[in-house]
């Protein structure tokens, strides 16, 4: 397993290949990922806050990897699944587009090329995600073991992208972990947090 920068989600068509700049690759959050399982893990005493500097680089995809499968061991299998799951889905277009009677064969032809010929594009993007969401279920299950009541950034999109994806994932855990979004200015910076709301 080794990841990658894919790209943009694809739009085929018999008319040729586009790209949807607002469905961004999981990868590109990835980092952030990997950095906030290791900001959170580890054992928490009440009511003391902690801060955790980053390297302001990207890390390194193997490192990356290793944080991630380190509190997923099933993560290749997970990948593993997906990838299969693609595949099918994948050949499942093709017969689709092969049995398509609106089309003339020409276009039958483009469609089925085009499909084929992202194949692998859409299963490295799958790979991604399948590992961006099992990080950001990680932190989740941290976030829940240690009663973290908030986490805060600056203010870039690509937190706010993980910090949502973190809310939708502690909103379907047993039971449900309700949280909100506060933006606001600190120092004269813009900063995000992610408030945790637990039951009492």
């Amino acid at each position: 397993m080794r990841l990658q920068y894919t790209g943009p989600k694809p739009l085929i068509s018999s008319h040729g290949i586009n790209f949807d700049l607002n469905k961004e690759d999981k990868f590109v959050y990835l980092s952030i990922v990997a950095e906030l399982i290791r900001a959170l893990d580890h054992e928490y005493e009440e009511d003391k806050r902690y801060v955790y500097m980053t390297s302001g680089r990207p890390l390194d995809n193997d490192l990356i990897l290793s944080i991630i499968q380190a509190k997923n061991p099933l993560l290749e299998e997970e990948v593993l699944r997906r990838r299969q799951i693609v595949n099918d889905e994948i050949d499942e277009e093709l017969e689709r587009a092969r049995s398509n009677k609106l089309l003339c064969e020409e276009e039958r032809d483009v469609l089925l090329k085009n499909i084929e010929m992202l194949r692998s594009y859409r299963i490295s993007r799958s790979l991604n995600k399948t590992v961006y969401y099992s990080g950001i279920t990680s932190i989740a299950q941290i976030v829940k073991n240690g009663h973290i009541d908030h986490i805060s950034s600056p203010m870039y999109p690509k937190f706010m992208h993980v910090f949502h994806s973190l809310q939708g994932v502690l909103g379907k855990l047993h039971p449900p972990i309700d949280s909100s979004i506060d933006i606001f200015q600190e120092d004269g910076h813009l900063q995000i947090r992610l408030n945790i709301l637990f039951r009492k």
